[in-house]
């Protein structure tokens, strides 16, 4: 088994041992380096392509079409406010002849009222007098009972 200081002190010469690539002496840190500038490189490639994509897919829009449209909807919504409002002036209309209705009918009812209660009052007028009639003929019949009975010449 070998000697654990053995190990660290191969583990610490690697990081100061070289290797031979391509004909190059490159380090450890420098292949480190190496690969983080070429992720970075392929990395930017691909969001510029991204963003190529991108700009192609908007420089490809139909303008034209969408103006259209947009006029289109526009008008739609023009002929719906224009709709709107007729429904709106047709409305206050109903609720005008509504109200009118309301008010005919009250005043209608108001009079029908006015015209039950004068001849409620004309009733109670009439059974007044015919009250005081038929007080008169009472008084008027008992003054002839007893005045029958008070005549000697009726026995």
């Amino acid at each position: 088994m070998p000697d654990l200081e053995e190990l660290i002190q191969q583990g610490e010469g690697i990081k100061d041992k070289k290797l031979n690539m391509f004909g190059m002496r490159v380090s450890g840190a420098s292949i480190m380096g190496l690969f983080v500038l070429i992720s970075t490189l392929v990395g930017g490639l691909y969001g510029g392509f991204l963003l190529y994509q991108k700009v192609e897919s908007l420089a490809n829009l139909d303008l034209g079409s969408i103006s259209s449209q947009m006029k289109k909807t526009s008008a739609d919504v023009i002929r719906i406010e224009e709709h709107a409002d007729a429904i709106k002036i047709e409305l206050k209309k109903d609720m005008t002849d509504l109200r009118n209705s309301q008010w005919n009918l009250e005043s209608k009812v108001d009079g029908k009222l006015q015209s039950v209660d004068t001849k409620l009052t004309n009733y109670d007028t009439k059974l007044d007098r015919f009250e005081i009639k038929v007080e008169k003929v009472k008084t008027d019949m008992e003054k002839r009972i007893q005045e029958s009975l008070d005549n000697p010449l009726a026995n």
